[in-house]
């Protein structure tokens, strides 16, 4: 009776986790060009999380190539202040030294005006 009811159960959570891979989504990560121009300035600011950023810099973006471009400069960035050289970590409240900050200055224009060249459109 034991082995029964053991068999149920674990066929119970078999059928669950069937029906949750069948029916579910997979975890995508799309930031939009907005929301990159948002994080951006938050680091500019000192106002943005450090996981976040570190997520973005991370993983790659496959469904705009424009802004994996923005990505990977975001990225040799960080690999510079790894590096120790030039462009180095900053304080508590700023991840990059001046450098650094001069440098993502320079990608945030560089976001913006690809921001400003896309089509507008709408769905009726």
């Amino acid at each position: 009776m034991e082995f029964v009811a053991t068999f149920l159960v674990c066929l119970f959570i078999l059928l669950l986790l069937v029906v949750a891979l069948v029916f579910g989504r997979p975890p995508v990560y799309r930031p939009s060009r907005e929301y990159v121009l948002h994080m951006i300035e938050g680091m500019i600011s000192g106002e943005q999380d450090q996981d976040a950023w570190t997520l973005f810099v991370g993983l790659p973006i496959i469904h705009d190539p424009e802004l994996e471009g923005i990505r990977q400069s975001c990225y040799e960035l960080e690999l510079d202040a790894e590096s120790g050289g030039a462009v180095s970590f900053g304080s508590v409240r700023y991840r990059y030294n001046d450098q650094g900050m001069d440098r993502l200055k320079l990608i945030r224009g560089e976001l913006e005006q690809l921001i400003l060249k896309t089509p507008v459109f709408k769905s009726f």
